[in-house]
């Protein structure tokens, strides 16, 4: 197996982290694809994944599971003990609608802000103050509506930590890129980032 991934890629960095909090090692090369200087734009990788993204998880058939929450799901059923999406379906259900809506409403919205703020993204994309705005007032309503929900729990879904902790803590390490610092008004969410950051799994 292969896995294309890149460093500075948050998406990438969640398989990373979850494999160390599994503690497993699977059997595969990692190959890093330099995001920077457009190596993901070239028709080598665009015949590996066409949206030019990473991570990508190259299996030992030769096919491509494309998307970090499919892939994690993919090891989840390989390795299935000390389960970071649930064991239950109502337990799974509730941390996956928890996850995506972290990196749909936040790590999305954040990368809708670095098309529109980030000199990388001038050449691809009009750039616009309105969009830039939009982007800046939803993630307002999704941090607001996300540390309500969390309420006084150690971790975002509960007493112990799940894929929706990686993904948050992902998230707010990348936020300096488009100066959306986890405001320390979101109580919760920062208890809960804090609790994550302590972990080996990030060092």
């Amino acid at each position: 197996m292969k896995l294309f991934s890149c460093k500075i890629a948050p998406n990438a960095k969640k398989i990373h982290i979850y494999l160390k909090e599994k503690g497993i090692n699977p059997a595969f090369e990692t190959i890093e694809i330099d995001l920077l200087s457009g190596e993901q734009n070239g028709l080598a990788y665009r015949a590996i994944n066409p949206l030019g993204k990473v991570p990508v998880l190259q299996l030992y058939d030769g096919s491509y599971i494309t998307e970090s929450l499919s892939i994690i799901e993919y090891f989840e059923e390989i390795y299935p003990e000390n389960s970071l999406t649930g064991n239950a379906p109502e337990e799974r259900a509730k941390i996956k609608s928890l996850e995506r809506y972290i990196d749909t409403e936040l790590m999305g919205t954040m990368g809708i802000l670095a098309h529109h703020m980030m000199s990388l993204f001038s050449e691809r994309f009009h750039q616009s103050g309105d969009v830039i705005d939009y982007g800046r007032q939803r993630q307002t309503e999704a941090l607001e509506h996300l540390n309500t929900i969390i309420g006084d729990r150690p971790f975002v879904c509960g007493d112990k930590i799940s894929i929706a902790d990686i993904t948050l803590y992902v998230t707010f390490e990348t936020a300096f890129l488009v100066k959306a610092k986890l405001d320390p008004k979101y109580q919760n969410i920062m208890r809960c980032y804090k609790n994550f950051a302590k972990r080996d799994s990030v060092t």
